[in-house]
């Protein structure tokens, strides 16, 4: 964990890693406050001193956390776009409601860049998950028994040309590729039900060649402090039902849930995860 000293406050969207992180908050010696958003964060986080609060609610979300005396902040979950016309009477303090408007606007990026603008300017630090929680990177190199091999590297290749046009486009951080032909792209939808299309397209006979490879990187526009790339082992078992041959992410930029229970599950399903250093063209 990097030096960090002080009380930190969490806004928890949905998934798993808001715990790990209050986890290792706590571990180190200081106190966290969080702020789960409600459907989202993970009920084992009202262990921790906390308030469950809608997207909206960032006048309470301020006032939380300056009773904390948290000064530095972490933003990490998936979050559904929210729909600005039904979140003015949520904002809290109505002062808010303007800035917040303008922010909601653009791609996701744009969102979430906007977001983390109007923290600092209310005096917050946003840290970055890996900041916390630097043991869940995944460095370059393969993490479990198995690495890919020759014919993955075209469909590598490949990946990770389109996902530098997506990023640019800021629509989605992953792809599947498999002997040359790229199956998907990821979109709103998210990488895991990117997936379940790509098992479903094996599945009707639409893909005859075997293999195929997940490519995952941060979008080159977005902010990694609120927004880094995930898998985990549900990540691992999906590629294994979709009938690919493994993982390929940017190194040292894309976080791993449960590194011990991933890696159990690639090297029990023959998958290869590892990471990479994008070519720079």
């Amino acid at each position: 964990m990097a030096q960090i000293t002080g009380p930190v406050g969490i806004i928890a969207g949905g998934g798993p890693l808001a715990l790990t992180i209050a986890e290792a908050v706590v571990k180190s010696g200081n106190t966290v406050f969080v702020c789960a958003l409600e459907g989202l964060g993970d009920p084992a986080l009202q262990n921790y001193p906390h308030e469950w609060v809608s997207f909206g609610s960032v006048g309470r979300i301020i006032e939380k956390f300056r009773q904390a005396d948290c000064q530095k902040i972490v933003m990490i979950g998936h979050v559904k776009r929210p729909d600005k016309s039904k979140m003015i009477p949520d904002f809290g303090e109505m002062h808010y409601a303007k800035t917040l408007s303008k922010t909601l606007r653009g791609g996701d990026n744009q969102i979430l860049s906007g977001i983390v603008d109007f923290f600092e300017s209310e005096g917050f630090s946003v840290l970055g998950a890996h900041e916390v929680i630097p043991r869940n990177l995944i460095d370059e190199g393969a993490v479990g028994r198995h690495s890919h091999g020759p014919d993955n590297d075209v469909d590598i290749t490949i990946g990770f040309k389109v996902l530098k046009v997506m990023g640019e486009l800021d629509v989605g951080q992953a792809t599947v590729v498999c002997g040359g032909y790229v199956l998907a792209v990821e979109a709103a939808e998210g990488t895991d039900e990117m997936l379940r299309r790509v098992a479903k397209l094996r599945k009707d006979g639409i893909v005859h060649h075997k293999g195929g490879v997940l490519v995952k990187i941060p979008k080159s526009t977005q902010d990694i402090r609120v927004d880094m790339p995930v898998i985990g082992p549900v990540t691992v078992e999906l590629v294994a039902k979709a009938g690919l041959s493994g993982i390929i992410v940017h190194a040292n930029c894309v976080l791993c849930h449960d590194r011990a229970a991933l890696i159990r599950r690639a090297d029990e399903l023959g998958v290869f995860v590892e990471g990479a250093i994008p070519p720079a063209n």
